[in-house]
């Protein structure tokens, strides 16, 4: 029985550390994103392009909302 306790309770530590790594590796990749629309915000407004600004201004609150 102890056995079977120390199995459940490794599986469980296993999908936590997964949950884990899959939760850091999303954060990355959301900031990531941010980045790269703030620099694309960054262009449009020295292109003055307003139409891709609005465009990324959009995104990236839709982004941060999440």
């Amino acid at each position: 029985m102890q056995q079977l306790n120390q199995n459940g309770l490794e599986m469980f530590i296993g999908n936590l550390n997964n949950l884990y790594i899959e939760l850091l590796i999303e954060d990355a990749m959301r900031e990531n994103q941010k980045r790269e629309y703030q620099q694309l915000i960054e262009e449009s407004l020295l292109n003055h392009n307003e139409q891709d600004f609005l465009l990324y201004t959009t995104a990236l609150k839709k982004l941060e909302a999440i």
